[in-house]
């Protein structure tokens, strides 16, 4: 059936009769309301947010270190890396810190340490699954076969015609029969691992002692955990169609045989090896990505990953992911009830499209390097419920509250959802910021095409997100103030915050 255009009463712009999706034989009316209804509150309110800097500089980041190399105050990065995010020249010593590979009170000697210890840890946990796989397989099974390495990691493999086969095969033999070399070599590789400087200072003999010393210990801390080749190997086809899609884009990654695909595949199969409940998910190679366009090394690489994905596996299950879109949702009911109703009348409620932005970190709505500012500004974890400057927030819109009672006695505290990360507020934002075009979408095909078509520049989007953040600390404040005044009768005891406030 056609769509019909009929006449309109008041307040409403078009009527439009059209055939159900589910019945032809049935129809469904859809009305545009010709003013859009106002959110739940106001999102464009007058609160105090941080202005935004300049990303953070080496003399700056220097600053923050004391003479041997600690970082004296973590807040401090974390706020000034919230705030403009970090030059791309530091920003491989900064997300050292920032994504845990290294502990903020450790020295730069003590850094040193770790990162043999760390290169000799992962030397030996990919050792160890490259070995099982070769014991799984068939004799006399190729590298490929074996699952050691995949086409894509051979130069110009694929682009081969048919007449050249031979010479073909005799490259891939070649190259593999390295790769194979190099797994069963008691020497570690610094140079393979992205630590050709190292080669040459742990060369010494008391030095190599120590090496064995220490890999003969994390042989036997990896022999402890359980690897199931057959889920392994499942995990690998998965990865190996990943693999050569990711970044390519980005001249890190092009090109046949890039190298940097090849240590994609490892880490990930390595990851997925020892973290046997998670194993690989899409997305993950996404993620990975970033790290190690940052790092440049394997072996950190893989730390930084691992030490963030035991932080945020969860969201790669369903339930995990299930649950931070609910609180997506959760919170627009909140901030704008009348967009997540139209949205629910267009059964897209569920908000099932933001799952790229959580999952990825909203890495496909900007340039890849502003992508990469997002991320760690999101890894900062400076503007969070659970963080000192929401408590901050708080405190001052209850003793603004307060005064505005007159000094009223107060009972009870706010009630803020604390797993409202700040992504979801940029969440909301994104919705909030688009609502007349979401108002104007009749369908879920609509809706799709106007999310893969947004563009927002980062630093209003941020801007924007921190005031939505405080807009929601002083509405909850608002909230309990009013919960106490139904039950003031009730109640004849001092408040927790007029007790602060004696000493104050």
């Amino acid at each position: 059936m056609e769509e019909e255009e009929i006449i309109c009463p008041k307040n409403m712009t078009h009527i439009y009769q059209r055939p159900c999706t589910e019945d032809e034989s049935f129809e469904q009316v859809d009305i545009i309301p010709s003013k859009l209804p106002p959110a739940g509150i106001a999102l464009y309110t007058d609160v105090l947010v941080t202005t935004r800097t300049d990303p953070l500089t080496r003399s700056t980041f220097n600053a923050m270190l004391d003479a041997d190399g600690r970082l004296v105050n973590e807040h401090q990065l974390r706020k000034a890396v919230f705030l403009g995010g970090v030059s791309p020249d530091i920003r491989k010593e900064v997300w050292g810190f920032l994504f845990g590979l290294y502990p903020c009170n450790s020295t730069a000697r003590e850094r040193e340490a770790l990162l043999l210890d760390n290169i000799v840890q992962y030397h030996e946990r990919k050792s160890r699954w490259k070995t099982l796989l070769v014991l799984d397989s068939r004799p006399n099974a190729t590298p490929i076969e074996q699952g050691l390495v995949a086409r894509y990691q051979v130069p110009n493999a694929q682009n081969v015609s048919q007449n050249q086969s031979d010479t073909t095969e005799a490259i891939l033999q070649d190259t593999l029969s390295s790769v194979s070399t190099s797994m069963h070599s008691d020497n570690i590789d610094f140079r393979c691992l992205g630590h050709p400087e190292l080669a040459e200072s742990y060369s010494s003999s008391e030095m190599s002692q120590k090496i064995t010393f220490m890999r003969l210990q994390a042989q036997v801390q990896v022999n402890r955990q359980k690897i199931d080749v057959s889920k392994l190997r499942s995990n690998i086809r998965v990865i190996d169609k990943d693999v050569p899609r990711t970044d390519r884009d980005q001249p890190f990654f092009s090109g046949h045989g890039n190298p940097h695909l090849s240590e994609l595949r490892d880490i990930l199969i390595t990851f997925a090896a020892y973290h046997d409940a998670l194993g690989y998910a899409q997305g993950m190679n996404d993620i990975l990505s970033r790290f190690l366009y940052v790092m440049g090394s394997e072996v950190q690489t893989f730390w930084c990953f691992k030490t963030y994905m035991e932080t945020i596996g969860n969201d790669f299950m369903e339930e995990g992911m299930t649950h931070k879109i609910d609180l997506v949702r959760m919170l627009l009911q909140e901030m704008d009830p009348a967009l997540l109703k139209h949205l629910d009348i267009i059964d897209l409620g569920n908000l099932f499209f933001c799952h790229r932005w959580l999952l990825l970190g909203f890495k496909r709505e900007f340039s890849y390097e502003d992508s990469l500012r997002c991320f760690e500004i999101l890894s900062s974890h400076h503007i969070e419920l659970t963080s000192v400057e929401a408590a901050r927030a708080v405190m001052r819109e209850e003793m603004r509250e307060f005064e505005n009672t007159g000094g009223d006695v107060r009972t009870t505290g706010p009630v803020t959802h604390k797993e409202y990360t700040f992504e979801v507020f940029m969440c909301a934002t994104l919705l909030t910021e688009c609502r007349e075009e979401l108002f104007n979408c009749l369908d879920c095909g609509q809706v799709f095409s106007l999310i893969n078509e947004l563009k927002f520049d980062l630093d209003s989007l941020l801007t924007k997100s921190e005031r939505m953040f405080f807009i929601y600390c002083k509405k909850t404040v608002g909230e309990s103030f009013q919960m106490v005044d139904t039950k003031s009768d009730q109640l004849n005891k001092p408040s927790f915050l007029a007790s602060i406030l004696r000493y104050v």
